[in-house]
């Protein structure tokens, strides 16, 4: 399996990764939809942009979130009652 170090590295790279998706989209969006003649016509550019920006911003801000920002478990230490502490109070 591979180690924390690793995964890390390949999280990194993805989230590089994603960044370049999200520039693509950028470009789909306010360059290519400002063509006057594209082959497939304005809409489906303006909206192929805007979903390739929104699902790389979603995966880029959830995985900075569990990279970075991982909740620590509470260890809190187990109270158990003793049978024989009601039968001293009556």
């Amino acid at each position: 399996m591979s180690s924390r170090r690793e995964r890390r590295k390949i999280k990194l790279l993805l989230i590089f990764i994603s960044c370049i998706v999200f520039g693509i989209g950028y470009i789909f969006l306010n360059v290519v939809s400002r063509i006057f003649e594209v082959p497939l016509g304005i809409t489906f550019h303006v909206i192929l942009g805007c979903s390739l920006m929104a699902i790389s911003g979603i995966y880029i801000g959830y995985t900075i979130k569990q990279l970075y920002f991982t909740k620590k478990r509470k260890r809190t230490k187990r109270v158990y009652l003793d049978d024989n502490s009601n039968e001293k109070s009556e």
